[in-house]
């Protein structure tokens, strides 16, 4: 039997009004939080997870309202409090954390004055009080140096130690739950791994509750403890964690542990057909200078880095957040200039269209008043292609991805976040490279849209004979994709083995990394977890 309910959600049902048309966004969502536990709500891009959590804080936006339900705190109706009872129920007793760390940290302000405003807001405590709390709250974060983070903008700290001020915001008042919204996609696994067991370490020492919302299966296996699947805005399947890996009972949920066991599943890949190189970087070298007040202090982003790419070969670069991966890449793409070493080209097109380059954000690299077909055609207008001739391209690139040709007029904002990633991706295609640069692709995209990104993948590389860099955290996708991988720690190459035999390397940060990975099953987590502990002692020994 599970314990008393801290939050139920009973029927709720959400429209959207635009004119006189109405939508039906949520349809009869009930599920409820017992105290102590961590639920997951899981589900593919538009299925309405987020929208849950934005009503569970009553942060819908204008023109979305709820039509009907329930919604209970303990024995509160959230529905029915005043303004000044939901700033209490959401600044006290409710805590919150989004994926979206530079929407939420305000850019002019020091992560000290983000504390400050909210212990003023909430309690009566001193400044003196309040900032030896958030330093305690920084440290208990395991962020190195909080007095420095405390006095730090948000700009000057990488995504993780970001992430992590966000987690402390949100537990600075003890609340009694906490609301996480996709708060590990864009984290290496490391950093991940420790996100998660954070608030697993807090759950269990306070009693606290949390709804954790995400599209990774992996996240669920490693810390719910029971699991709201969604589907187009209503729930489909909810169930103990270990009851829904083993025996799912809903056609969409066995869908969704499909797409998670191709995903982690490790196979031989055949080797490319050549062996000759088609890019070659020698004893290459980047350092950056970052000034601060009166003093220079000089970072080496890339150390003395040799490798190559064969033709036609698929070859992973995974490090953490720091290791140098997107440095690297700059510099193959001549966006930068190595300081030392050289980069040998061997392709037969001129450099600048022999070698693509897939952003991460796809959205964010777009003209948001361009169509698709201009989009894609962009580096066509560059090569000076005749205009009936690139018509004929345009078309056959997005064919080549997967999409409809109707997909053309469309805007950027019209497509789903895997459309999107395709439609960069078929951008890329249309100059026909040798070479694609692809950097952390799949950050963003749920379980479906990840499979069938790596099979596109596949297709690509093979068909098209294109030689790919896939640049990534996440090592499962780069031991399932690639030939070989590459490993980056601190600027440097640490190591280098074909895929299937990574886990087989004898480096300790190889293997530190390897441990991060995410429990592919619940029954697996004390395992994941002593092996994590293990390698941490063995690196940091070494």
């Amino acid at each position: 039997m599970m314990d008393e309910p801290i939050l139920t959600v009973e029927n709720l049902s959400v429209l959207l009004q635009t004119g006189e048309e109405k939508k039906q966004l949520l349809k009869d969502i009930s599920f409820h939080v017992p105290k102590g536990n961590i639920v997951a709500i899981i589900g593919e891009s538009g299925s309405g997870k987020s929208l849950t959590a934005k009503t569970m804080l009553d942060l819908l936006p204008k023109g979305i309202d709820i039509a009907s339900g329930r919604i209970h705190f303990l024995h509160d109706d959230v529905l029915a409090m005043n303004k000044k009872q939901k700033r209490h129920y959401r600044g006290r007793q409710i805590g919150f954390v989004f994926q979206d760390t530079y929407g939420t940290l305000d850019a002019i302000r020091t992560i000290g004055q983000h504390f400050q405003e909210l212990f003023s807001a909430h309690t009566k405590v001193s400044k003196q009080i309040a900032k030896e709390k958030t330093i305690e709250l920084l440290r208990q974060m395991q962020l190195s140096d909080p007095e420095n983070v405390y006095d730090a903008f948000p700009h000057e700290l990488s995504g993780g130690m970001r992430q992590r001020v966000q987690l402390a915001l949100a537990l600075a008042l003890d609340p009694m739950l906490l609301i996480a919204d996709e708060p590990t996609t864009a984290l290496d696994l490391y950093i991940q791994a420790d996100m998660l067991q954070l608030m697993k370490d807090w759950s269990t020492r306070t009693g606290g509750s949390v709804l954790l919302i995400t599209h990774d299966l992996g996240v669920v296996a490693e810390i719910a403890d029971f699991v709201v699947v969604m589907k187009n805005g209503t729930v489909v399947e909810s169930a103990p964690v270990t009851q829904l890996f083993d025996a799912p009972v809903h056609e969409h949920t066995k869908q969704l542990l499909h797409y998670y066991q191709e995903l982690t599943k490790t196979r031989e890949q055949s080797e490319p057909i050549s062996h000759e190189p088609l890019i070659t970087v020698k004893h290459a070298a980047r350092t950056y200078v970052k000034k601060k007040w009166f003093h220079k202090q000089c970072i080496e982003a890339v150390k003395d880095v040799s490798f190559h790419i064969q033709k036609r070969e698929i070859v992973g670069l995974i490090g953490e957040s720091g290791s140098g991966k997107s440095t690297l890449s700059r510099l193959l793409l001549h966006v930068e200039t190595p300081e030392r070493g050289e980069l040998i080209w061997s392709g037969a097109l001129p450099f600048r269209k022999g070698i693509q380059w897939v952003h991460q954000d796809p959205l964010a690299s777009f003209d948001p008043r361009w169509t698709v077909e201009k989009i894609v055609g962009e580096g066509l207008d560059y090569w000076k292609e005749k205009r009936k001739n690139k018509q004929q391209l345009v078309k056959e690139a997005v064919q080549k991805v997967g999409l409809d040709v109707t997909v053309l007029t469309h805007f950027p904002h019209e497509l789903s976040g895997g459309m999107r990633q395709r439609v960069a991706i078929a951008r890329a295609l249309v100059l026909q490279p040798e070479l694609l640069i692809l950097d952390e692709p799949f950050a963003s995209l749920d379980m479906s849209s990840q499979a069938s990104m790596l099979s596109l993948l596949r297709q690509i590389n093979q068909q098209e004979e294109t030689a790919i860099l896939f640049i990534s955290h996440d090592i499962r996708a780069a031991m399932v994709l690639c030939h070989r991988i590459l490993v980056m720690e601190k600027g440097e190459k640490v190591d280098e083995a074909l895929a299937h035999q990574l886990p087989a390397s004898l480096n300790f940060y190889t293997q530190r990394l390897l441990a991060s990975m995410l429990a592919i099953h619940p029954s697996r987590r004390l395992q994941i977890k002593n092996m994590k502990e293990e390698r941490e002692y063995e690196y940091q020994k070494g």
